[in-house]
């Protein structure tokens, strides 16, 4: 394939670009350090302004999937500028909306999907677990009465819980998968405390719990075969880190090499010594090879290949690990400057993790690659 970005790709990029100018960034220097109202007050600002973009509404969904390598060019440069935003803003569009445009066939998810899509809503999902009673797994709880389910069940980690609008919560169903949409202050939705996190301190993530939650039947829509929607999700999130773990490259390598070039070891700058050269060179590799399987990923989906989801599982693993790799060799270069909390590097080193412990693990990930490699060539 061609890796040119056609002259729309430049374009959708200059559009979210445009968006952070130096007001913009301002405020995204203070967002680690964001309470939660403040945090739903800066997302929902960058919502707002990425909305007239288009870009919350492509590739959306399944049927959006031709978009993919659209996206894929201004999503690496979003999550450059901030990662937590990036992620917050990736599970509002593409996560809980590509459920609303996939999976939800109603007026009134059809209205939700509408404001997502503007820029005017923020969305979280929740793939639950059986509840929890006095620390013991009981039996998810989730009947159909009259016009409405009742349900109960538990989410440990939610992305986007604490400043939500909405929240997709997807339960089991005899085997299959249900969605219902929920309000966090519904009455049986509990939003637990904002968790502290080593990395992505500008995310908002928390426990969900719900217990006997009366979702009317316009909110419900399955059930779908487990298969179905749980490869969109796990396609999509692993899609999203793999975008997230190249932006943090890019910016890291950056920010090194100003620093190699701008300071100075035994009188000289210290990219003239040999083992920062290496480094460098050994980031930069790293990097390159991460983006072309993120956009080799992206293109098996724009394109419908069969080899798609363990295109995508191959990019999860490699630009994470190598994220980490690069966040690592970083801080050697800046040594102690690195080290200093509040530098990009170290909030980058701690960021870096997430991506392989997030989605589908590298573990995981890496036994579905075997599984298709044994499947594909045996």
């Amino acid at each position: 394939m061609n890796f040119d970005w056609r002259a729309e790709d430049h374009e959708l990029k200059k559009r979210v670009l445009a968006v952070f100018d130096a007001e913009a960034l301002s405020a995204l220097g203070s967002l680690e350090d964001c309470d939660s109202g403040a945090l739903r007050h800066i997302t929902r600002r960058f919502l707002e302004r990425l909305g007239p973009t288009d870009y919350l509404r492509l590739g959306v969904g399944p049927e959006g999937s031709a978009q993919t390598l659209h996206l894929i060019a201004a999503q690496e440069e979003l999550a450059g500028i901030s990662r937590s935003l990036f992620i917050s803003i990736e599970v509002t569009a593409r996560l809980f909306g590509g459920l609303l445009k996939g999976f939800c066939n109603s007026s009134t998810a059809a209205e939700i999907a509408q404001s997502v899509a503007g820029g005017g809503t923020i969305g979280a999902v929740g793939v639950t677990e059986p509840p929890r009673v006095d620390g013991e797994e009981h039996a998810a709880a989730f009947s159909r009465v009259r016009d409405s389910v009742i349900a109960s069940a538990d989410k440990d980690f939610v992305t986007n819980a604490p400043i939500a609008d909405w929240i997709a919560v997807v339960l089991d169903e005899g085997g299959d998968k249900t969605i219902c949409l929920v309000r966090p202050t519904q009455e049986g939705v509990t939003v637990g405390p904002r968790m502290k996190t080593l990395g992505y301190r500008g995310l908002a993530v928390s426990s969900l719990t719900l217990r006997n939650v009366e979702v009317p039947q316009e909110l419900v829509f399955g059930p779908f075969p487990e298969s179905t929607l749980m490869d969109f999700l796990r396609q999509t999130e692993d899609l999203i880190l793999s975008a997230a773990s190249v932006g943090l490259m890019n910016t890291v390598i950056a920010k090194a090499k100003a620093h190699a070039q701008s300071h100075r070891r035994g009188g000289k700058p210290i990219f003239a010594h040999q083992e920062v050269r290496f480094k460098l060179a050994e980031m930069l590799t790293l990097y390159q090879s991460s983006q072309l399987l993120l956009f080799r990923a992206g293109w098996m989906i724009s394109t419908g290949k069969e080899e798609r989801k363990t295109l995508v599982r191959c990019a999860k693993v490699f630009a994470s690990e190598a994220a980490e790799k690069v966040a690592g060799m970083a801080m050697q270069i800046l040594s102690g400057h690195g080290y200093l909390s509040g530098n990009p590097i170290e909030q980058a080193y701690r960021d870096a993790k997430y991506s392989a412990i997030s989605g589908t693990t590298s573990e995981r990930a890496r036994m579905e690659i075997a599984d298709d490699v044994l499947a594909r060539y045996g």
